[in-house]
């Protein structure tokens, strides 16, 4: 039997980063609720939600940097033309740029350090609030960017999944086999 997963570490790190993703979007939101009535609660998703950037920012790094020497098992889907084909890599590309853009900007709209997981202390970069400020806007947009592409992409596995009935997130599952 032969099969055809994408290899261990890209679907782990395909997850991890997943996961990471979708907890800040819903995090960072749900902060903007916090910030007033629960200030404690917005101190805790803030750590939480920085420290997991700052994983995420390594695991970025990692990821797209095995993108280009991960073991490329060469597989054409079923029912999938060539435009669909080269559409996905576009908007995989999309998301790339915009966790680049999100982990950066976030990084810069700091203004004051924060505590990596309540252990270490990370020193904020910029200490000009109107630098600080233009790098708030740019997060807040490429935040939403990212959370509207991620559903797309969401969505176009869900549709692979159970309308066109092929391999495609069985694969990043680990579970796709052909005889």
């Amino acid at each position: 039997m032969k099969t055809v997963n994408y290899d261990r570490a890209t679907r782990y790190l395909h997850w991890l980063m997943a996961i990471i993703i979708i907890y800040a979007t819903c995090a960072g939101y749900a902060m903007h609720l916090v910030i007033d009535s629960h200030p404690n609660i917005f101190q805790f998703l803030s750590v939480l939600n920085m420290s997991l950037a700052t994983i995420g920012s390594i695991a970025f790094i990692i990821r797209w940097i095995w993108k280009y020497f991960r073991p490329v098992k060469s597989f054409n889907e079923k029912g999938i033309p060539q435009w669909q084909s080269s559409l996905a890599h576009l908007i995989h590309s999309v998301i790339y740029q915009l966790m680049l853009v999100v982990f950066i900007s976030g990084f810069l709209m700091l203004e004051t350090s924060y505590e990596l997981f309540w252990l270490i202390t990370i020193p904020n970069p910029i200490t000009s609030p109107d630098i600080n400020s233009f790098f708030f806007t740019v997060h807040r947009i490429s935040c939403a960017a990212l959370a509207l592409v991620v559903l797309l992409h969401a969505s176009a596995a869900l549709k692979h999944h159970f309308v066109t009935k092929n391999l495609v997130l069985k694969r990043m599952l680990g579970q796709a086999k052909v005889i």
